[in-house]
């Protein structure tokens, strides 16, 4: 009887502390939001982007503090596969060419590449990461920075891609015209 309380309490202190790390590693954010214009499509996600999107959207739904600002909660985004597949070609672009960067093949920015992706956006975000072996790693980076955090809490996106190729990350918010 005493260690089956045991054993709940400490998974319970497990469960908060992995819930606070997550949590309080939110920091404030510097703007990489453009607002300039998407598709309505919206799929099914893989087991992995299963895993980003409830990353994502449980920062979402509890607010966050991004560095001095609060973020409170927002709405939840959904996955797209337009906005993954100009994830994923920024992603094989950047590790193409070994170099983490917002500007893509033919100096295309993140809108471009979302547009010619099919999605016709009226806003979009967009954060790149690199080195990070794993969904949660890559997600608590975001957070740790201030103009990556405040994408993720931007309660104007909808919806969200992401994808990897090698050691490169890119996650693309947007919400359509």
């Amino acid at each position: 009887m005493v260690m089956k309380q045991t054993m709940r309490v400490l998974r319970s202190i497990a469960a908060g502390v992995v819930l606070t790390v997550l949590y309080t590693s939110c920091i404030k954010d510097d703007g990489n939001t453009v607002t300039p214009t998407t598709n309505n499509s919206t799929n099914t996600a893989s087991t992995s982007e299963e895993r980003l999107l409830k990353l994502v959207n449980d920062v979402r739904k509890a607010g966050c503090n991004c560095g001095s600002d609060y973020y409170p909660p927002v709405g939840t985004v959904s996955w797209n596969k337009q906005l993954e597949q100009a994830a994923l070609d920024h992603s094989k672009y950047m590790s193409d060419k070994n170099t983490l960067s917002h500007t893509g093949a033919n100096n295309t920015d993140p809108g471009q590449r979302i547009t010619a992706a099919g999605y016709s956006w009226m806003t979009y975000g967009e954060n790149v990461a690199s080195g990070y072996v794993d969904e949660e790693a890559v997600i608590k980076g975001w957070l740790n920075s201030p103009g990556h955090c405040k994408n993720i809490m931007n309660g104007k996106f909808v919806h969200i891609g992401v994808a990897r190729s090698g050691d490169y990350w890119t996650q693309n918010f947007a919400a359509p015209k």
